[in-house]
């Protein structure tokens, strides 16, 4: 495969990948050693200095997430808030998102299961949650949605990649209906942040999510949230606020901060915020234009071999596909094949219906086996897994 990353060095940074096949990219993918590192490094000066000493040692550091998130969202630092997790990110947008009853939210059939229990609570205080149809791609029916659009809707919420067929949706094109209708529009890119370009300009969102352990190669309990600074002036209150996120200003009155600091918490994982911010420069100097060509090529060929091999069926949708390869081997439970797979040293994972009913249950199924496929994954370790199955 020509291409400008030097795996070599990548793969000497990750070594794991020496003794494993791990394609479970899509779940929590192999920190680089220099994000090991840095984590490591972090709470060895904790251990000799201090908690609170240490971060104001390492100030600079920590920080340096901002800078990096912002070139790779190309947004300002101060829209920038570090979270714990996707879903950390995703709930502390939504419950800020002013919601009466009556008011409309639009969602994608993508949802993860997460963003479905916030919809499902919100019905429950009264609001109209509507679910956008797919086209015949299994992508986002954009007409559907057109149609589906009025004055009630105050928010459109969309999986950017579907964590369970890897279809990757028109984000850009949902945003410019959300402007045109004056909604706000709630993005999870949780599964294309680390292996598609993100601009948050192009994609017209108020807010993006995503977490640091998935594409990111980040620490485990990291995420970060997005929000628009244009926005946040339309919010309402929110549960998620404390002595970081607001200023108690008068025994009777506190004041949020003006940017996306007001979304987090003083307390915070303080080494893995070091550790994502090392991961997400480590994914800018590769480079996220390299990054994605080489995921193309290594998914589109492990899509096409699996569908030769008699009983497979692979799963995934859309028009615009990506790393996250999903497919059934006729005969045998996804549980099973996960299982004989990890047996032999190749790392999938196998999502239920549980994890996306909007999904796999209109599409008659209980689980898909998924692989996650990245940068520095090899030909060998395709062959691993075309072997087993």
């Amino acid at each position: 495969m020509n291409s400008p990353i030097d795996l070599e060095r990548i793969r000497t940074d990750t070594p794991g990948a020496a003794d494993i096949a791990h394609l479970n990219n899509a779940g929590s993918s192999l920190p680089p050693r220099p994000v090991v590192d840095a984590v490591v490094h972090y709470l060895r000066l904790e251990e000799r200095m201090g908690g609170y000493e240490t971060a104001a040692h390492q100030a600079d550091q920590l920080d340096a997430v901002y800078d990096a998130t912002a070139r790779l969202l190309n947004c300002q630092p101060d829209e920038v808030a570090f979270t714990t997790s996707a879903s950390d990110s995703w709930w502390r947008a939504f419950s800020a998102v002013p919601l009466a009853p009556g008011d409309r939210v639009l969602a994608g059939r993508s949802e993860f299961q997460t963003n479905a229990f916030g919809l499902l609570q919100a019905r429950e205080r009264g609001v109209q949650v509507d679910i956008v149809p797919h086209d015949a791609d299994g992508v986002i029916d954009l007409e559907a949605l057109d149609a589906m659009l009025d004055e009630r809707v105050k928010l459109i919420s969309l999986t950017h990649v579907s964590m369970s067929n890897g279809c990757v949706h028109p984000a850009a094109a949902v945003g410019e209906r959300a402007r045109a209708a004056g909604a706000f529009f709630l993005l999870d890119s949780c599964q294309a942040a680390g292996q598609l370009p993100l601009d948050v300009h192009q994609l017209g969102c108020d807010f993006l999510v995503y977490t640091g352990r998935k594409f990111m190669r980040g620490p485990r309990g990291t995420g970060i949230l997005y929000a628009r600074s244009s926005v946040l002036d339309r919010l309402g209150p929110s549960p998620f606020v404390d002595g970081r996120s607001a200023h108690w200003s008068s025994p009777d009155t506190y004041e949020f901060l003006p940017q996306a600091q007001r979304f987090e918490f003083g307390e915070q994982n303080y080494a893995g915020k070091v550790g994502l911010g090392v991961a997400t420069q480590y994914a800018l100097d590769i480079g996220i234009d390299a990054i994605a060509q080489r995921i193309a090529v290594l998914a589109g060929r492990l899509r096409s071999e699996l569908a030769a091999i008699d009983g497979v069926e692979v799963r995934d949708e859309g028009v615009e596909q990506c790393g996250i390869v999903t497919f059934t081997v006729a005969g045998h439970e996804a549980k099973a094949v996960f299982q004989a797979l990890q047996d032999r040293g190749v790392n999938v994972s196998a999502p239920g219906v549980h994890n996306a009913q909007n999904d796999l249950a209109p599409r008659g199924l209980d689980a898909v086996v998924r692989a996650g496929v990245h940068y520095f994954n090899t030909d060998a370790d395709l062959d691993s897994l075309l072997t087993v199955v």
